[in-house]
C-alpha cells in the first residue's frame, strides 16, 4: 500500500464529491492510525476515543464514515454494546491513475531558442537579459 496513491485517490474523489471537514479530517485519522499500526489490514477503535479525538458527535462519525465507505475510502464494521470496538479498513484504489501523455509540440527545448529578442529589428543579440 502506497501512501501516496492513497492521498492522490481521496483528492481525486474529494473533487468530485467534495467531502466535509470531519469526513477529511476522519480519513485522515485513520490513515494515522494505519500507519501507526504498521498498515495492517483492519484497525480497531473505540467510538468514544475517536469522537472525542476528532471533536465530533456520535452522530457526525457515523455519517462521515457512512460518506466514505460510500465513496469506496474505507470499510467497517461498527461496534457496538460494551467495549466492542470498531473495525476499520482503508480499501485500495481500485485503479492507480496514469499521468495523461504531454503532446510533443508542449515540450519546450532548452536547445532551441524561438524567441528573437529584435533580431529582425537590426539589433545585436546576445542572450543577456540587458541588451
Amino acid at each position: 500500500m502506497n501512501l501516496y496513491d492513497l492521498l492522490s485517490n481521496f483528492w481525486r474523489i474529494d473533487e468530485q464529491k467534495s467531502f466535509s471537514g470531519n469526513e477529511t479530517r476522519l480519513y485522515f485519522f485513520l490513515i494515522h492510525l494505519a500507519n501507526r499500526s504498521f498498515w495492517s489490514e483492519w484497525i480497531e477503535y473505540a467510538d468514544k476515543k475517536m469522537i472525542a479525538n476528532l471533536g465530533i458527535s456520535l452522530q457526525v462519525l457515523k455519517s462521515a464514515r457512512e460518506r466514505l465507505k460510500e465513496s469506496e475510502l474505507l470499510d467497517f464494521v461498527a461496534g457496538g454494546g460494551f467495549r466492542v470496538k470498531t473495525k476499520y479498513q482503508i480499501l485500495i484504489p481500485k485503479s492507480v491513475l496514469k499521468p495523461s501523455p504531454i503532446p510533443y509540440s508542449n515540450i519546450k527545448d532548452k536547445n532551441t531558442n524561438n524567441k528573437d529578442y529584435g533580431k529582425r529589428k537590426g539589433f545585436i543579440h546576445s542572450g543577456s537579459d540587458f541588451d
